[in-house]
């Protein structure tokens, strides 16, 4: 139902400003393959967490057993990594701050803001769907100026986490 969703725009990946990441490819049993840990970004969500009428934060752990997602510590959707049937990951970062430091290069001040905000501009997503289940898990992880800075080594660690829980657990990989 999340893909038929996002597919129209409602719902889609969730946007999280990373707070913790930690990411074990060789995970043995009983530890996270990935743990990401952050709060929805958005105005209106950081205005309610201020007012303590909302809490934005997100959980995604990936085991051996179950891929647990837990909204505001009070929602936990769980789905086995056994039906695990595809995934993919990508990093990048936003170049647009890299041009307009480029063109504002006559001034002082501008390209080093938009050359910092160029390098705390790393993002990374994750999607894993599992089969019967329909769990469509899609999660985008952003740096921001706040948050954990996230590097390519995050991304490649996670794309080799995705690929050894879905190797040694899932159905469909064996």
């Amino acid at each position: 139902m999340k893909k038929l969703l996002g597919m129209f725009g409602v719902g889609g990946a969730t946007t999280l400003l990373a707070r913790e990441i930690n990411v074990n490819p060789n995970a043995g049993e009983g530890e996270n393959y990935i743990t990401i840990e952050g709060d929805q970004i958005g105005l209106l969500n950081w205005i309610l967490k201020i007012l303590g009428l909302m809490d934005p934060s997100v959980k995604l752990t990936i085991d051996n057993r179950y891929i647990t997602r837990v909204d505001g510590g009070k929602f936990y959707e769980i789905s086995p990594t056994s039906g695990i049937y595809n995934f993919s990951s990508g990093y990048s970062m936003n170049k647009s701050y890299l041009i307009l430091a480029i063109l504002f290069i006559w001034t002082i001040i501008l390209p080093i803001i938009f050359f910092i905000l160029y390098k705390r501009s790393a993002s990374l997503v994750l999607y894993v769907d599992c089969f019967k289940t329909g769990v469509y898990e899609s999660i985008s992880v952003k740096s921001g100026f706040t948050g954990k800075k996230l590097e390519k080594s995050d991304f490649e660690n996670i794309f080799q986490a995705l690929k050894n829980a879905s190797s040694k657990n899932s159905q469909y990989y064996k």
